[in-house]
């Protein structure tokens, strides 16, 4: 089986207004209309920029049309990022930048033990394990399409020192076996999920696909 494949890219360069209307015009009417009901540049840029990334990763690496399923985007702050697979499996990723550790999420939405693990880490290590857990779950339900209907508190995760983290308990109702990776970038915390166990061992960087696209503006 072919291996879940990662991609990442910086947007920061589409909250110009130019080098923005210069990717918006190439993506499709759908995905055009979505930026367009949103209400900040950088939600938008983030919209089209994650569909101008999918299009050219499937033209990159002759992924189908109809991967449906088995692509997945997630975007946050400056990044947009893509995971997709070509044998059918389902796939689900989730990007976060850090900011503050919010306890009362934790102990809202994550498992009690999940909670207990973050609360007893110490103090400069409780942000990230947040961070961690929280695109773990996210990913999760999103490669199972259940999305928070089923509840990020459905499903307990044990992150090890060494390796990746793996799934103490998923819902009764899911039956497939899923797998999950890790990987970071500055300042974000990234996890993959998905029923095919075989992931890239790193993100492939894709910044250079708007990069191409630039409008130079010229300086006095």
């Amino acid at each position: 089986m072919e291996k879940v494949k990662t991609f990442l890219a910086d947007i920061s360069d589409l909250l110009n207004e130019k080098n923005y209307q210069k990717i918006y015009k190439k993506v499709p009417a759908f995905r055009q209309e979505k930026a367009d009901r949103l209400k900040h540049r950088e939600d938008q840029a983030q919209s089209v920029g994650a569909w101008y990334l999918w299009m050219k990763i499937q033209e990159r690496h002759k992924i189908p049309q109809d991967a449906g399923q088995s692509f997945n985007l997630s975007h946050s702050g400056k990044y947009v990022l893509c995971s997709a697979g070509v044998s059918g499996e389902r796939v689900g990723c989730d990007i976060e930048c850090m900011r503050k550790y919010h306890e009362r999420l934790a102990e809202k939405y994550f498992c009690s033990s999940e909670y207990e693990r973050i609360r007893n880490a110490d103090e400069a290590e409780q942000t990230e394990m947040f961070y961690r857990y929280w695109v773990l779950k996210e990913s999760f339900l999103k490669a199972t399409r259940k999305g928070l209907v089923m509840g990020l508190n459905t499903s307990e995760i044990q992150i090890p020192k060494q390796g990746d983290p793996f799934f103490l308990r998923q819902p009764e109702e899911i039956r497939e076996a899923y797998y999950l990776k890790e990987y970071q970038t500055d300042g974000a915390r990234i996890a993959v999920c998905s029923t095919n166990p075989n992931f890239d061992e790193n993100i492939l960087d894709m910044t250079d696909i708007y990069k191409r696209e630039m409008i130079v503006e010229l300086k006095d």
